[in-house]
């Protein structure tokens, strides 16, 4: 079997090396990064992958010739299976892998959630080259989870940049917060993560939440204000900061 992957970030990097390891000899990168785009031919490859980012896919799958008798696939989870016209792309498929991936930084895959979208079974055999959990996933489901992984890594990853300022600010070490930190994700994994909500503003305590907006620069006191009011609009509705 050939694979051409177009992309070689962090995701085309980490399926190539995964499908080698799994006995796929024939795995090839492509990328204007790399200069070799004109020696891609979708005819030559049994399959071809996009990991391109997202606002990226339509116009590369409308500059790409047809190869109807390859199996075409994209691992986004925000895009839908329609971005292949099914005329131009008769088989086609999704590989979407609930987990950020950094270049060289092999992941755990045999934890990795994959889900999958299409009606070929080349797309589940070679999601189960990848991780042994995988399951289907239409579009719109598929999006909400990329929405929620979005929620839980990258908004949460820039919530922590902001705690990061506020110590620095007060002459401490971030590293400072990691048995809280560690001691949230195993609370939040291990039960729910609304019934583990705790704090001034689960409690409504108005006193407190003042406080802390007078000590904190603009940018983080209006996140703090405006995630805080949600979690009172939740427990406490009728209470306004």
């Amino acid at each position: 079997m050939k694979i051409s992957i177009i992309g070689a970030g962090n995701v085309g990097s980490n399926f190539a090396a995964r499908f080698r390891r799994a006995g796929v000899e024939d795995v090839s990168l492509y990328s204007p990064s790399l200069g070799n785009m004109s020696d891609f031919n979708p005819q030559e490859a049994d399959v071809v992958i996009i990991a391109v980012t997202d606002d990226a896919i339509p116009g590369l799958l409308a500059s790409l010739p047809s190869a109807p008798l390859t199996l075409w696939i994209h691992t986004s989870g925000s895009v839908g299976i329609d971005a292949f016209e099914p005329e131009k792309y008769p088989r086609r498929g999704i590989i979407y892998p609930l987990q950020t991936m950094l270049k060289g930084v092999e992941p755990d895959w045999d934890n990795v959630p994959i889900f999958i979208e299409g009606d070929d079974e080349l797309t589940s055999e070679l999601a189960q080259m990848l991780s042994p959990r995988v399951a289907p996933l239409d579009s719109l489901s598929r999006r909400r989870a990329h929405a929620a992984a979005v929620l839980c890594c990258n908004l949460a990853m820039y919530l922590w940049s902001l705690s990061e300022r506020v110590m620095t600010e007060a002459g401490l070490d971030f590293s400072m917060l990691r048995p809280l930190m560690e001691l949230t994700l195993e609370r939040a994994v291990n039960g729910s993560p609304e019934q583990s909500l705790t704090g001034p503003a689960r409690r409504g305590d108005l006193g407190t939440i003042h406080k802390h907006l007078d000590a904190l620069d603009d940018e983080t006191a209006e996140v703090y204000k405006l995630l805080t009011q949600n979690i009172l609009n939740r427990f406490h509705p009728e209470l306004k900061i």
